[in-house]
């Protein structure tokens, strides 16, 4: 017997081990929350006297004898039958289970007479103060049922007038105000330790009464009731014992209108609860300051489920008056959607308080939207509070998994303290199997300590949130993300078989720039299967046509050429050759500019600048060409094209210029396209200083560039938001449909980075350049699950004509109509370069 034991012990330990607190702890709790039972007797409240015709004074000495009666007969229900029953303050009694039948109210009446001095706490100090409207003090086994309405009558000509609060305006008839002083002075008592006996409030003092208030007592069930209009707080139990809130309406908009305030208490289940407040929901104290280290009672052990928070500033808050602490609170399976909810899960807290708030658990939450943030941990709550500081408290062991949230400024947020010896005070925090979208700021956003805050699997506007980049740098980890999404380089930008195309050439520039800057042989290795692939022993060129005269075929060679300057082959500088001879018999306009392709016949295309004029004046002493002819064409060519698409209406370039001015989409007096499409503008703005590379300094005409470079980007600059820092997709136009495009940004922000490098322009333009690099970061950056990185929000494609796609026109709708994906190889390249760029000017760079 004693060796099987043995076994079972062995058996079971491992899953002892790995049990969750879901699966103990909880289920402890859930066990030892039992509703209290009545005797089977009933007393209905009109045999005692009440009407509802009576005054309140009458029903309220009607219902007190009854509760009274029930209760010295060993108890039952006390019953309040359909009507409206005006009434004052009613104290329930042990054994009593006041029964509010469906179709009856009961109304409390606003008259301060009918609420004697009784103890309580407010805000979470002791005092004399209100009878709340129903009341208990060191009872068992009472309860509040029903499916009946409970109405503290509060208004704001009434007892919200007495808040002082914002929208509360003073009542001329009503001659008392907390804001006259009895807040602070109850503050003040709290400080002094003044005896509670003489901490007397009430009338004349202003400070509301709770609607529920069960104070140390134990067995104690509210089921099924609504609630409506309280006073102040809405349900309050405190100091006490074994507490089920199940199945309540609460809808209280008034003033320091929480919804269900368990303070100090332990064994409490609330479930299935509907909330529509003024102010937290739901939220648990524990006293406050010198009064709640005194009495030094944590609330503890506490399951919320299945509940609805249809408004209300916080979901579920610990605090603030939270000085004995916090221990074992368990959320889940709630819904949540509000403009007025602030916060998901809030903790709060500062240094008058002290406590230990510990065990915080919060899974399965669905919430439609909040104005701040999802999880708030707050040490530094109140912090013009008048009190004595220095009782730093603890914020240890929260977790939250598995909630999602459309709406929020911030995913999670973390106020601590900024001392080195106080950053345990916040510590071992957990956010896993999250999606916050909608998250219009920080995903995370800390001030001050914090120890072990760790996120897995947490989603931020579908982006991974990691505290560890996997690469130092947004160059590598890019690079290397695309690396792993497409492991061919000659299948990059989703092509579905090998592909000679200007997307890949740009795209692995930018990759070689990273592998040259952080000596990383990997990324070259994976390049030179392009050449490999793609250029036979000939050095013909996989997927290419002469005759096509097509500029995007050219661009790719400016990656060839620098390919073969670090690994010289004979077939690549074959295919260079060739590349090199296209440009030379290209098509042009009788002004002398390259057409775009030869199915565009002398039209200029903003994009063809870049396809071909890097290439072109790169190349030109590596082939031993006439490197001063070819400067001079280039520069020529870019000084015709500036002055033929620029729209001096505008102050910006168009896409394209057409000679015959014949063209469908172009403008017949000017010849010009319709719009300026920011990434045609990004490309002539690359173009310019990547020409700039190849001139030498000593050539005359690199000032002309310069100046041309410098009125492009002074533009840009004009155009770029203000608020995120990146650019529009049309540059020209005010439209709710124009969004917000991540290649064009990337492309100025490269630009303007580099440009302000090498001196081209002034430090203004760096300080725009890092701006739209940092919005980048925060609007198109995206970490997937598999910690790779996406840039989002990429324009597919646009382009003008030609006569088979009359769609093409140029038109600022045809522009909306392009599909937007993420990681297009058109973005990738300009980001690479601008975070080199960013990384040389942080001295991450080589």
């Amino acid at each position: 017997m004693k060796q099987l034991l043995t076994l079972i012990v062995c058996l079971l330990a491992p899953s002892l081990l790995s049990a969750t607190p879901w699966e103990t702890t909880y289920r402890q709790i859930e066990q030892s929350i039992q509703a209290p039972q009545f005797p089977n007797k009933t007393y209905v409240i009109t045999k005692f006297g009440a009407k509802t015709t009576a005054t309140a004074a009458k029903n309220q000495k009607a219902i007190n004898r009854a509760i009274e009666k029930c209760s010295k007969a060993g108890g039952g229900r006390v019953v309040v039958p359909a009507g409206t029953w005006n009434t004052g303050a009613i104290t329930l009694l042990s054994g009593v289970n006041l029964v509010v039948e469906k179709g009856a109210t009961l109304l409390f009446a606003f008259d301060t007479d009918l609420y004697p001095l009784v103890i309580t706490r407010w805000e979470g100090l002791d005092l004399w103060n209100y009878q709340p409207c129903i009341y208990a003090y060191g009872q068992q086994n009472v309860a509040i049922t029903g499916e009946g309405t409970i109405d503290g009558n509060a208004t704001k000509d009434t007892w919200w007038a007495m808040s002082g609060k914002k929208g509360y305006p003073e009542n001329p008839d009503i001659k008392e105000n907390q804001k006259f002083g009895s807040r602070d002075r109850l503050l003040k008592y709290g400080e002094d330790g003044v005896d509670i006996d003489e901490r007397r409030f009430g009338k004349g003092h202003g400070l509301r009464p709770q609607l529920v208030c069960l104070n140390q007592c134990e067995n104690i069930l509210i089921e099924g009731v609504t609630m409506l209009n309280s006073p102040f707080w809405v349900m309050h139990p405190m100091l006490s014992k074994n507490i089920t809130v199940k199945n309540v309406k609460v809808w209280n908009e008034g003033p320091n209108g929480d919804g269900c305030d368990p303070e100090s208490c332990e064994n409490v289940l609330i479930e299935g609860c509907t909330f529509h407040t003024g102010d937290d929901c739901i939220a648990i104290k524990s006293g406050r300051n010198a009064d709640g280290r005194k009495w030094n009672i944590p609330s503890k052990n506490i399951i919320i489920r299945n509940c609805t928070m249809e408004d209300g500033h916080g979901g579920v808050v610990i605090g603030s008056e939270i000085s004995g602490g916090c221990q074992n609170v368990f959320v889940e399976n709630c819904e949540m959607d509000s403009p007025n909810l602030e916060r998901v899960l809030r903790i709060k807290t500062n240094s008058c308080r002290g406590g230990i708030i510990e065990n915080i658990y919060m899974r399965n939450v669905t919430v439609g939207q909040c104005q701040e943030a999802v999880l708030k941990i707050n040490t530094d709550y109140e912090p013009k509070e008048v009190c004595c500081r220095g009782f730093y408290p603890i914020v240890r062991n929260v977790f939250m998994e598995k909630v999602t949230c459309e709406k929020s400024q911030y995913g999670v947020m973390i106020v601590g303290y900024e001392a080195d010896s106080l950053a345990y005070t916040v510590n071992h925090i957990y956010v896993s199997d999250c999606r916050f979208n909608g998250v219009t700021d920080k995903a995370v956003h800390q001030t001050g300590k914090a120890q072990e805050v760790h996120f897995k699997n947490l989603f931020v506007n579908g982006s991974l949130v990691l505290q560890e980049k996997p690469y130092p740098t947004y160059s590598l980890w890019m690079t290397h993300s695309e690396m792993k999404r497409t492991p061919h380089p000659y299948l990059l930008d989703f092509a579905k078989k090998p592909r000679w195309n200007y997307v890949m050439g740009i795209e692995m520039e930018g990759m070689l720039n990273t592998a040259l800057a952080y000596n990383d042989q990997g990324i070259l290795d994976y390049l030179a299967e392009y050449a490999e692939e793609m250029i036979g022993e000939d050095g013909s060129i996989k997927d290419y046509r002469f005759d096509d005269y097509n500029l995007d075929k050219v661009r790719t060679a400016k990656f060839l050429l620098r390919w073969d300057q670090l690994r010289p082959e004979k077939k690549n500088k074959k295919a260079l050759q060739t590349l090199f001879r296209q440009l030379e018999k290209q098509p042009r306009t009788d002004e002398g500019v390259w057409w775009h392709k030869a199915i565009y016949q002398k039209q200029v295309w903003l994009d063809g600048i870049f396809m071909g004029l890097p290439y072109y004046t790169h190349a030109c002493t590596y082939l031993k060409k006439n490197a001063r002819k070819v400067y001079d064409d280039a520069v020529m060519q870019i000084v015709k094209t500036d002055h033929r698409t620029f729209d001096p209406q505008t102050q910006l370039w168009k896409h394209a210029w057409d000679e015959t001015h014949q063209m469908f989409w172009a403008n017949p007096e000017t010849g010009l396209s319709q719009h300026t499409w920011g990434r045609a503008l990004g490309w002539f703005a690359m173009a310019i200083v990547e020409v700039l590379d190849a001139l030498p300094q000593e050539y005359a005409k690199r000032q002309e560039l310069i100046d041309i470079l410098d009125r492009v980007l002074t533009q840009v600059v004009r155009c770029q938001d203000k608020k995120s820092g990146v650019w529009y997709d049309v540059l020209d136009v005010q439209d709710p449909r124009n969004y917000l495009e991540s290649t064009c940004s990337s492309m100025f922000a490269y630009c303007l980075l580099k440009a302000a490098r090498l001196g081209y322009v002034g430090d203004d333009m760096r300080q725009a350049g890092i701006k739209a690099y940092k919005g980048i970061l925060d609007r198109f950056i995206r970490v997937n699950a598999d910690e790779t990185i996406s840039l989002t929000d990429c324009c597919e494609v646009s382009g003008l004509g030609p006569a088979d796609k009359p769609h093409r026109d140029g038109s600022f709708d045809y522009y909306m109509s392009e599909p937007i994906r993420d990681n297009d190889a058109k973005g990738i390249g300009p980001f690479i370069w601008a975070s080199i760029e960013m990384e040389m000017l942080e001295g991450d760079g080589h």
